[in-house]
């Protein structure tokens, strides 16, 4: 599906279309952040295996991947980070990896960062609030000594994650971002999924929350146009009406072949299970493609996929779709977080499926 978010993004070089692979190799994490989607945590070793992602990255490319984002748990305490990001980096790939920017020291992430292009640090705002949210004293001053090491090495920048109040610091966070000498400033709203749920449960954006956030990202990407890229995953909802085809809405339906899949899904995840999934990480389980300890080729996976259940991804990119146009008081849009909930109402885990779906 076409991404809400900016294709150029800071990644490959102008004319190139970013096609996705978000690998979430591992739980394991070094902090238990009160926002975590995915309840990372120091001490889960479980990990995926290094053998089977390299096998699937490279025949994604093949597909017409392009990127490795790395995100996870917290990356750098993969055991195969080096060795993977070496690999699709040998492969053709641009490698993006998301970090809590506390590990960065040391000969093994210097060996690393040689094979990546963009590095994304999460940051929650000033010090004292990033430390509540990192539920770590000293999180802000280590996350810190970690840009220092990228700001003369890399291209990177800063990953927020929006809060209904985000609005307040989000002057702040551009000029800190700025006087950092960061490329890029992402601001992703809150997930409630995961730990999140348990700590930040109350929080719920409202539309003056959200157009807040809208207009100081507005305004923002305007007065600092010239010093970085400020990108936002909120969608107003006329992006989405003028743009059918955005959900493959009415006569804009795609073909249903597996030669154009990475053209019609611009982002696959793999989980920390090895479970490839499209649209995005949290969606339904029902949408899984594969996994990567199958021994099935992608190609094989992605044929049976746009098969079996295109027609359902369809009937709930329309449903989210209608439900935005219907109601007239949504004017600002968190479409990823919208289809992702409506994916687990329309196809529950444990439903079983034998009907064709609609074409």
């Amino acid at each position: 599906m076409m991404s809400q978010n900016n294709e150029s993004c800071k990644t490959l070089p102008a004319g190139r279309v970013s096609k996705v692979i978000q690998i979430h190799p591992s739980l394991n994490c070094n902090l238990r952040c009160k926002h975590c989607y995915s309840s990372s945590a120091p001490g889960i070793k479980k990990e995926l295996a290094f053998d089977a992602l390299a096998n699937i990255i490279g025949q994604a490319a093949e597909v017409g991947y392009n990127v490795i984002s790395m995100s996870g748990g917290e990356p750098f305490m993969y055991q195969s980070l080096e060795e993977l990001v070496r690999f699709s980096k040998s492969a053709g790939y641009f490698n993006s990896v998301t970090t809590n920017g506390m590990l960065l020291k040391g000969s093994r992430a210097k060996n690393i960062l040689k094979y990546v292009d963009l590095i994304a640090v999460s940051i929650d705002g000033k010090e004292e609030m990033h430390d509540h949210m990192r539920s770590q004293p000293g999180a802000f001053k280590k996350m810190r000594e970690g840009v220092a090491i990228l700001r003369d090495s890399i291209n990177y920048g800063f990953i927020h994650t929006l809060l209904p109040d985000s609005w307040k610091i989000l002057s702040w966070l551009a000029g800190f971002a700025v006087d950092e000498k960061a490329s890029l400033l992402h601001l992703h709203p809150l997930e409630m999924s995961g730990r999140a749920t348990q700590h930040l449960g109350g929080l719920l954006f409202d539309q003056t929350d959200l157009y807040k956030i809208y207009i100081s990202h507005y305004y923002l990407n305007t007065y600092f146009e010239n010093d970085i890229f400020i990108q936002l995953d909120l969608l107003h909802r006329n992006n989405i009406k003028n743009n059918p085809n955005f959900v493959f809405h009415e006569s804009c339906k795609p073909q249903l072949c597996a030669s154009g899949f990475s053209t019609i899904f611009k982002e696959l995840i793999i989980n920390e299970k090895g479970d490839i999934l499209p649209i995005a990480h949290g969606c339904s389980p029902f949408f899984t493609i594969g996994n990567i300890y199958s021994g099935e080729k992608l190609q094989y996976m992605i044929g049976r996929f746009m098969h079996e259940k295109m027609g359902y991804i369809i009937d709930l990119f329309q449903a989210t779709y209608d439900n935005i146009m219907l109601d007239k008081e949504l004017e600002i849009v968190n479409w990823s977080e919208m289809v992702i909930q409506k994916s687990h109402t329309l196809f529950p885990k444990e439903q079983l499926l034998n009907t064709q779906p609609n074409q």
